[in-house]
């Protein structure tokens, strides 16, 4: 993505074209595990550039008309963490009971 871009310290800034960017947030959504820093880094583009792109994507995500008020968005992202926490601690949880049962069913064989 870096190509073509210009030296910041020549007071150059490269444009980005929104297919650009929509690879660069397709990008950062698709990598589990890695964060903005690591993959700005990857991709020549400033962290906090590409961060601001990915949270216009996911307020274009919740309203694509732009008629919900900053609160409202804000809102819905923090139902969404607490929603992806949830489902987190579910997993978890379904994974401590099954480590639970398997060791009392190798204690009741062991017997």
């Amino acid at each position: 993505m870096n190509s073509g871009s210009k030296d910041p310290r020549a007071g150059g800034r490269h444009q980005y074209t929104p297919a650009e960017r929509a690879e660069a947030v397709r990008i950062v959504r698709s990598s589990k595990g890695r964060t903005i820093l690591e993959i700005a880094a990857e991709l020549g583009i400033n962290d906090k550039t590409l961060n601001q792109w990915v949270v216009q994507a996911r307020n274009a995500d919740i309203d694509p008309e732009g008629s919900m008020t900053d609160a409202a968005k804000r809102r819905i992202r923090a139902l969404e963490n607490q929603v992806a926490q949830l489902e987190k601690d579910l997993e978890f949880e379904k994974k401590a009971r099954a480590f639970t049962q398997a060791i009392s069913l190798r204690r009741r064989n062991s017997k």
